[in-house]
């Protein structure tokens, strides 16, 4: 019986999000960005709940909460030796989460997501263009997204870091790829129509992979 409003009321209200951060580690002030389109995304962990008819928007949220906190406490020394916040951190893995399909598809794009930055390559992910204009995975991704200036986009033609927030709920494969990355040469993926991803160290090697996709007809178009 909660509302859509309530919930959004909720996520907006000031004083209970401090309360949030006074008591879970890794919620932090970034979550009150003005900017940011939903201030717990990303935070609460993506799981099967079971609660009372009576529960109440917070019962909800504390719930999702510490779960996110049991799965993501044993990497807090990782956290400590990052040179990226938590919530840069949080921000990355739902990236990756909306990128991959499997464990190993998560750790070879937050290698990938990781040599980027690294080097200051934009992150050039189409799951931030969506996320940025609020588009489904499943709309048309049209150029005026791609080029479209917001908080999230890490594509066109002014291309932010890295997204403001999160723009999903990462599951655990994908925290721990990004917590716990592995170190490839990998800079560039790509997508397949069967949903299988190539990885490619230069962009002329992207480019053929490309190429020979399209010339399969495995290439993924609208």
């Amino acid at each position: 019986n909660i509302t859509e409003k309530e919930i959004l009321d909720k996520l907006s209200d000031s004083k209970y999000l401090d309360s949030l951060i006074s008591k879970y580690w890794f919620l932090t002030d970034d979550i009150k960005n003005k900017d940011i389109y939903y201030s717990l995304e990303g935070y609460l962990y993506p799981d099967t709940y079971e609660f009372y008819e009576t529960a109440t928007i917070e019962d909800i949220f504390k719930g999702m909460l510490d779960n996110m906190n049991n799965k993501i406490s044993k990497y807090k020394e990782e956290v400590k030796k990052s040179k990226y916040s938590i919530h840069e951190l949080m921000t990355l893995a739902s990236v990756v989460q909306s990128e991959g399909y499997n464990e190993e598809d998560f750790k070879n794009i937050a290698s990938v997501f990781y040599n980027r930055l690294k080097t200051g390559i934009p992150l050039e992910s189409c799951v931030t263009s969506y996320y940025g204009v609020k588009k489904d995975m499943t709309d048309e991704l049209l150029q005026k997204d791609i080029n479209a200036e917001n908080p999230y986009n890490t594509r066109g033609n002014n291309p932010v870091k890295m997204p403001i927030g999160p723009i999903s709920m990462p599951g655990a494969k994908a925290l721990d790829a990004t917590f716990n990355p592995i170190e490839t040469s990998y800079y560039f993926f790509v997508s397949d129509k069967n949903n299988k991803l190539y990885f490619t160290k230069t962009l002329n090697e992207h480019e053929k992979i490309i190429k020979k996709l399209q010339n399969e007809g495995l290439w993924l178009e609208w």
